[in-house]
């Protein structure tokens, strides 16, 4: 799969994938939270209560679209917490059953659903070996804004990186999972890249994985120019190459320190880093908020 959003013709759109509302334990009423989405600019947002359907036909969208969505949980991981699933375009109400696995739980998921991310695998304890024990999934979140403000849990960088070390190359999404129960909203979002705004084209970029991950900074191009990755994006301090081997990797501190320190808007990273593998670029800005690529293969 190519997951690179700029290699692709389209336009850009924000979103947040996953958000509650009074139907489960969120504290704004559904069309409340379409709301204060809408007000802060958002092209499109899913509806994610525990164990139910939010049904978007009974709301206002407000311009938005909204993506059927619904957190569904089963199995446990080997330090007993339960796997909870992020499912996108929901075909159908969830039933509620008894999922013993988490393999028969995301099986379940995937026939009611479109789309299944794995939740806040850092917040939930969940071990490389739990990630690696089902398959089937789309991916995973990155970040979570209310599992960082709530307990200081919410990256899961080390868990992406596991997977795609592990050759699962998996595509990763920041989102609020916003209850409201205290400023848990606006902290992490997509930006996908799609021909226009409608729930068919949002849903078809979701699959290709033709977005990016921010909690703010803005990636602009990235390209491989010359044996170089070229990264366009907005004012950075730090701009990296990820890899998942083991000594690889690069980023600009390395050719910065000590010289010149004001925030760069394009940076070239040496594409020999990540030795015909994948990798993944990762931007910081100067209040240390990120921006993070889906993998992308150096061959």
């Amino acid at each position: 799969m190519n997951m690179n959003p700029f290699a692709v013709q389209g336009n850009w759109y924000r979103g947040n994938l996953h958000t509650h509302t009074t139907n489960s334990d969120g504290r704004y009423s559904p069309q409340s939270t379409v709301d204060v989405y809408a007000q802060a600019g958002y092209d499109f947002l899913a509806l994610a209560d525990h164990g139910r359907l939010t049904n978007p036909a009974d709301l206002d969208h407000r311009g938005m679209v909204l993506v059927p969505a619904a957190e569904l949980n089963g199995g446990r991981g080997e330090l007993g917490q339960s796997f909870h699933l992020l499912c996108l375009g929901m075909r159908r109400e969830p039933e509620r059953v008894e999922t013993p696995s988490a393999q028969e739980a995301l099986d379940y998921a995937r026939s009611v659903a479109e789309l299944v991310f794995v939740a806040h695998p850092y917040w939930s304890s969940h071990t490389p070996k739990d990630l690696m024990a089902f398959d089937g999934y789309d991916g995973i979140e990155v970040f979570n804004t209310t599992c960082q403000r709530g307990i200081g849990r919410g990256y899961s960088e080390p868990h992406w990186d596991d997977l795609l070390a592990r050759g699962r190359i998996l595509p990763a999404i920041a989102v609020d999972d916003a209850h409201f129960g205290y400023w848990d909203f606006g902290g992490g979002w997509i930006m996908l890249r799609a021909p226009q705004l409608d729930l068919d084209s949002v849903m078809a970029a979701l699959k290709a994985g033709h977005y990016y991950a921010t909690q703010g900074p803005e990636i602009k191009d990235v390209a491989v120019v010359d044996g170089w990755v070229k990264v366009v994006c907005s004012p950075a301090r730090t701009v990296a190459m990820v890899v998942p081997a083991p000594g690889r990797g690069w980023t600009t501190d390395r050719v910065r320190r000590g010289k010149d320190e004001s925030p760069m808007t394009e940076a070239y990273v040496p594409l020999s880093e990540a030795r015909g593998g994948v990798f993944r670029i990762e931007v910081i800005d100067e209040h240390g908020r990120r921006a993070w690529t889906n993998p992308m293969k150096a061959s």
